[in-house]
Order: C-alpha cells, then structure tokens, then sequence
C-alpha cells in the first residue's frame, strides 16, 4: 500500500511548480514511509512526483528492510561494488522528463544532488524544506501522545534527578545520572546531549557539562534535555538554585518565569509567530536584564527537536491547531549565571495545552 502521508504530500505537489521530490533519511522519510534508515556515505532516496507511484533508490543492504515497510514503491538498487549512478540513471529514465526537483535542503548533501543532476540533465534543484515540512506541522493525536509519553519521561526523570543533585557532585556526573534515569524511565533514545551547566558555565545557552567544576552553595543550576518516544522528541528547560540564591538571582528567574507565562497565555491560534516572540522578548526588555537577551523564543518540535515553526521575529506565519512548540525565554549574565524555562506547547482551537507541567516556582535544592 501506499502511506496515506505519502499521498498527502503528492496532493499537495499537484499545485506546486515541481515536478518531483526527493527525500533522504531523517525525520521526513520517517514520517512519511514509517522507516527509520540511516544517513550514511550510501546514498539513500526516495523520489516522490505528482503522477507516478514512489520511486526508492536503495543500496542492496536496506533493500530488505524497505521492503518490510509494505509499501507500493519501484525499488531501484545498487551494490557497493558497481556504485550507486546507474541506479538514479534508471530511476529518473525510468520518471521520464523532469524539469524541477524539490529537495530537503537542510539535509541532501553535494553527492547525492549531483548524482540526481547527472541524471536528469538540465534539471533544475530547488530548496524546497519549507513546502516538505509543511506537512508535519499540525500533529494528530497519535503524535500529541508520543510527544506527551516523552514529556511524562522527562518530567519523572528531572524529579529523579535532583534529589540526586548535592554540593561536590560534578556536572558530568549529574548528566550522566539524567541519562540512566531517562533509559530507566523508558527512553527509547535521547533527541541531544542533555545539557546540564552550573554557576558561570549556566551563562553558555549551548554548553558543555564540566567534568572539573563540582557544584557549590549559591550556584544557579540548568537543565535542558529531552527523551524519544517513537521517534517523537520532548524538550525541556528547568533552573534551579543551591542551598541558597541571592537577590539578583531571584530577579532575574522571575523575570524569565514571567515572560515564559506570557507565551503560554498568548499562544492560540491566528497568533503570528512574530507577535508572539515580539511580546515575549518584549517582556525581558522592559526589564532591568535586557541586556542578557541573547535568543528567541522558541520552535517547532516533533519528529526533530528543531523544527517549522520557529518562534521568532520576522517570522509571520500564524500559529495553527496542532502546532506543537517551545516556549524557551532566557536570560544570561556572562561569567554568572543563566535562567532558562522551557515548555513544550500544543496549539488548541482556542489556546494551547502545556504537555510540560513540572513546576516553574524558583527552587532551592
């Protein structure tokens, strides 16, 4: 059979100046065919058109699991020792004339356009992330429940984890209890490196846990991570205090627990994504830390960890039902502190529903 996301993708490819699409290993095969295969130095496709049932170009290794999918597609394989370029010269001889070929641009890398181009001769390659993405934006049931089961992991696993948190123990040493906590609580897989900073290295939004700094009384303590359920991804941001906090970090953790506030009550739908990262930032502004606003507001999140809709300024595409995003202020004083708090949000018909319930009050552990 044919998946049912499959046929909705080609419905909406009807209307657009494409004639084909190409997919490779990643979130959108997965959505789309049910497959989990790998991104690797073997170039994997598969090519969608308007009129014509899938075509698959496979080395010989995956044949087998493609086909354990179940469904209607033309298999075009290849051996390692022959190469793969014969196999997309029959694919696309085999689609007949194509003048344009969406692509995921953020993920086909220069081999496998190439190979495509000397394929099809003449063919035009567009960047066409946006329209492919498209399709996932509004998630159904199904999805909103893997998404809260990852959730649910994340949240059980943070309560865990810091009644393990004390003076002395290091930050390398909390990540990797988070980790065993996340498979115990029933991760199938972690979406990123937890992030797990104390004290200055808090201030870093993306850093790296330190195996030489033990934590200390006063220190402010962040946690960002997330668990896999069905390929679904949970994201969460959590800062606490220990033993102690002081003046200016209880100001400043409020000031991003109320911006974190005003996302949640604006999000609904019709909302621009611009209007609601302008209002949230705008919340920090008009504090007295705006100068330790460093990102925006949030994203998209599914099947990736990062993806459409971005939560950010200039982006005026409007909030949907089934839209699933973060909503992530932050502050961060170099050499200090940071304070982030993220939940993860599912658009309502006439609001959103926070999947993320673990509490925001500053805490002192």
């Amino acid at each position: 059979m044919t998946s049912k996301k499959i046929n909705k993708l080609q419905t909406a490819l009807a209307s657009e100046d494409l004639d084909i699409l190409a997919i490779v290993p990643g979130s959108n095969f997965l959505y789309l065919t049910g497959g989990n295969f790998h991104l690797m130095e073997r170039p994997t496709i598969l090519l969608i058109s308007k009129n014509y049932k899938p075509i698959a170009i496979l080395p010989v290794l995956e044949v087998d699991s493609f086909d354990k999918l179940n469904l209607d597609a033309e298999i075009f394989e290849w051996q390692d020792s022959d190469g793969y370029q014969h196999a997309f010269d029959k694919a696309f001889e085999k689609i007949g004339s194509v003048k344009k070929i969406g692509i995921e641009g953020q993920r086909m890398r220069v081999f496998e356009s190439q190979a495509i181009e000397k394929a099809a001769k003449g063919i035009e390659i567009i960047n066409a992330h946006k329209f492919i993405n498209k399709i996932r934006l509004n998630k159904d049931e199904g999805e909103i429940n893997n998404l809260q089961k990852a959730v649910d992991i994340a949240e059980t696993t943070l309560k865990q984890t810091i009644q393990y948190v004390e003076e002395g123990k290091t930050e390398i040493e909390i990540k990797n209890f988070l980790i065993q906590q996340l498979y115990n609580f029933g991760a199938e897989g972690i979406p990123f490196d937890p992030i797990v900073l104390a004290s200055d290295n808090s201030a870093l939004p993306h850093g790296h846990s330190r195996k030489d700094y033990r934590i200390q009384d006063g220190d402010c303590l962040l946690f960002d991570f997330g668990a896999t359920v069905n390929g679904y991804h949970s994201d969460i941001t959590r800062t606490f205090f220990v033993k102690s906090v002081s003046d200016e970090q209880k100001n400043i953790y409020e000031t991003v627990r109320k911006a974190n506030q005003v996302g949640l009550d604006i999000s609904k739908p019709g909302l621009s994504l611009h209007e609601l990262d302008d209002t949230v930032l705008n919340t920090l502004a008009d504090s007295d830390y705006a100068e330790f606003i460093v990102h925006k507001t949030g994203h998209g999140l599914g099947l990736d960890v990062h993806e459409d809709p971005y939560v950010m300024r200039k982006n005026h595409d409007l909030l949907e039902e089934g839209m699933v995003i973060t909503i992530e202020p932050g502050l961060y004083k170099k050499g200090s502190l940071g304070v982030r708090i993220e939940d993860d949000v599912v658009i309502t018909n006439d609001g959103c529903k926070s999947l993320t319930t673990f509490p925001k009050e500053l805490t002192i552990i």
